[in-house]
């Protein structure tokens, strides 16, 4: 009886690592890597600088152009900076294992003027043989306010949280004018006038940013934005003897640092191969 048991024990040690090496080997889990796909909804901090060339055309008390000499303060240049405080939403595609595509639209509010002595244009003189005027109560203004876009956006995650990413599209952003004078001793206007005129004006943008999708869903952002808007040509004090024809091109430049929540189709952390 014991001659059998060792005998058994014998076979079964050799039978054993022969059997276990028929056995499938487990495989290692997969790393997990963050997705990207999904809406997302922020909220951003920023600056904006807002440039824009204010050119008089023409002066004239006929309605006909061109008239009276426009002087040598036409160019002018209306620059202002200051913060900037938006909102932000889109969706993210990811495809393959770095590249990410998406769509997104932008709202921000940037409220900052600046005002010159004098009509652009008509200050230092431009109705030849007028005397005893001064440009001291007449003015010229302008205001940037709010501004939207809707962009495409492609990105490649240099890291599976961090994506680099360009974007492009079309911009708006709402302008305000305004010229003000006083008839009594306007070098142009022979009466007081004061008009604002505010119109949304149309164009593109194009920037580069990052995006650091730093604790689950939560994802941080700086970004740089250039945008040019369309040509703007508003005519002040239309119809009367006082009438000014103007020609305004902005541009801006923005900086903002936002947070957003990527939520919906987001759907677990899964891994890729």
């Amino acid at each position: 009886m014991r001659r059998m048991f060792v005998t058994g024990l014998v076979v079964g040690a050799l039978i054993g690592p022969a059997a276990a090496a028929d056995l499938p080997v487990k495989a290692a889990p997969p790393v997990p890597i963050a997705t990207w796909d999904g809406w997302y909804l922020g909220g951003s901090l920023g600056w904006e600088q807002t440039d824009s060339k204010w050119t008089t055309t023409c002066l004239t008390d006929t309605g006909a152009c061109p008239n009276f000499p426009v002087d040598t303060t036409s160019p002018h240049s209306f620059k202002t900076s200051g913060g900037r405080v938006g909102g932000y939403f889109g969706v993210n595609w990811q495809f393959g294992t770095n590249w990410v595509a998406g769509a997104e639209a932008d709202f921000g509010f940037y409220d900052r003027s600046s005002t010159v002595t004098g009509i652009v244009g008509c200050t230092i003189g431009c109705v030849p043989g007028l005397v005893g005027v001064t440009p001291a109560f007449d003015s010229t203004s302008f205001r940037s306010t709010w501004d939207a876009s809707i962009r495409a956006r492609v990105g490649f995650l240099v890291a599976p949280a961090v994506l680099l990413y360009g974007t492009a599209g079309l911009a708006s952003k709402e302008l305000e004018a305004n010229i003000t004078c006083n008839g009594a001793t306007s070098p142009w206007c022979a009466f007081n006038q004061n008009q604002t005129i505010t119109s949304v004006q149309h164009g593109w943008t194009a920037g580069a940013g990052i995006d650091w999708k730093a604790y689950g869903n939560w994802i941080f952002r700086a970004e740089y934005r250039y945008s040019e808007f369309n040509n703007w040509t508003p005519v002040f004090f239309q119809g009367t003897v006082d009438e000014v024809h103007t020609s305004i091109d902005t541009r801006t430049h923005m900086v903002t640092f936002g947070v957003s929540y990527l939520f919906g189709g987001t759907g677990p952390i899964v891994a890729r191969y």
